[in-house]
């Protein structure tokens, strides 16, 4: 069963003439009873027609399935043949009107060749005629060219000959001597200017008579020697002084080294001098740094000792006290000080007159002299405690003036009213 199934499966599935068709669902055998139930149209009874032998369903669908196949084959092909001939008409109507247009463009190009042949024909022979006028021109040309250039040669030839004589003059000049030149007074061309000069227009006519002119304008040919023996002799003369020269070189040579020999030691000596110096230099700088550091410390240590022991012995309270003693004494004994005199001064004024009165009294009697003292001492405890009762009593009066004054303020006291 599954192997009729699969064969119907295949031939459903088959392809005629290239399309492929849709599959056709199988029937199954049992469905169908009779063949009149498939086709009753075509397989009913006629009178006079045979009745089918092939009655299999499958040969009947694949007869509709061809006929269908040859149906739409046959109305593609009918399709294609349409429009291959629309096509072959539109080609034949472009190509009948292109052949129209090549048939007119084909008739007026005749009737321009025509008409245009004859001028052809004279302008061709107008150009032959040029083309050999040409050729002969440029064969004179080249004759001109060979000509002129053989000439400037030639020109060339005569001026560079001219040069050359002119430089040997000047030469010879030179080297004749200095009183037949300054007699003659010959005055030399030394640029050597050009003479012929030849410019880039050919057909330009050369001016002669500027030729004439620069020619006319050269020197004379004044010369001091004769023949050329009087030139070997100056030459043997120039040759005995160039050696004199050379031997005057050598000996300016060796001064020349003996002198650069004693700069080179100079040099030497100089620049240890320099190094020498470059030493003390260098000492002397790291002494004034040395003492530049020993200024900074020596003004620490100054200001340091300003600070404390200075200001200790002038503004300090002893000091000032001893300052005050000595003055005290001073005015008592001597005179008031309106000279502002010092301390020191001061002091040596009480000494000199403690010295006086010591010799004053070594005159009077010693006993004397102590009932003094004991009264001066016994007048100095009695005024020590004057001095202390008027302390005291001083204290009490302030004590006084310190209550009476608070006895008159306002009371402090907050008053309940």
């Amino acid at each position: 069963m599954e192997l009729i199934k699969n064969k119907m499966k295949r031939q459903t599935r088959k392809t005629v003439a290239g399309i492929k068709l849709p599959p056709i669902e199988p029937v199954a055998e049992c469905d169908v009873k009779t063949i009149m139930d498939v086709d009753p149209a075509y397989y009913s009874l006629v009178e006079g027609r045979p009745i089918r032998t092939n009655k299999s369903i499958h040969m009947y669908k694949k007869n509709i399935k061809n006929i269908a196949l040859k149906r739409t084959v046959h109305g593609f092909l009918v399709d294609e043949i349409l429009r291959i001939n629309r096509e072959i008409k539109s080609e034949q109507y472009i190509y009948d009107k292109a052949y129209k247009h090549f048939e007119e463009y084909q008739k007026s190009f005749d009737k321009f060749l025509a008409h245009d042949n004859n001028k052809t024909i004279a302008i061709m022979q107008r150009s032959d005629a040029l083309a050999k006028e040409l050729t002969n021109q440029n064969e004179k040309l080249k004759k001109a060219n060979y000509e002129m250039a053989s000439l400037k040669s030639k020109l060339q030839y005569i001026e560079e000959t001219l040069m050359i004589l002119l430089s040997f003059q000047n030469f010879l000049h030179k080297a004749s001597p200095i009183l037949w030149q300054n007699s003659h007074s010959i005055k030399l061309d030394t640029k050597y200017s050009e003479i012929f000069t030849i410019e880039s227009d050919v057909f330009k006519e050369i001016d002669k008579k500027t030729i004439e002119k620069r020619l006319n304008s050269l020197p004379a040919p004044q010369l001091y020697f004769d023949c050329p023996e009087q030139l070997l002799i100056i030459f043997g003369l120039l040759e005995k002084q160039n050696l004199n020269c050379l031997l005057l070189t050598e000996e300016l040579n060796s001064e020349k080294n003996r002198f650069l020999k004693t700069v080179e030691v100079l040099k030497i000596l100089l620049r240890e001098e320099l190094e020498y110096i470059q030493e003390m230099i260098k000492e002397i700088e790291d002494m004034i740094t040395w003492n530049e550091n020993r200024e900074v410390e020596v003004k620490e240590i100054f200001f340091k000792i300003l600070r404390d022991k200075m200001r200790y012995l002038i503004s300090s309270g002893t000091a000032l006290q001893i300052f005050n003693y000595v003055e005290f004494a001073y005015e008592r004994l001597i005179t008031s000080n309106e000279t502002k005199f010092s301390s020191i001064d001061m002091a040596l004024a009480l000494e000199r007159e403690y010295e006086n009165l010591m010799l004053d009294i070594s005159a009077f009697d010693l006993g004397m002299i102590k009932q003094i003292e004991k009264e001066i001492y016994d007048d100095g405890v009695q005024e020590i405690k004057q001095a202390k009762e008027a302390a005291k009593l001083l204290k009490d009066v302030d004590k006084l003036a310190k209550r009476l004054k608070s006895s008159f303020e306002p009371t402090r006291r907050k008053t309940n009213y």
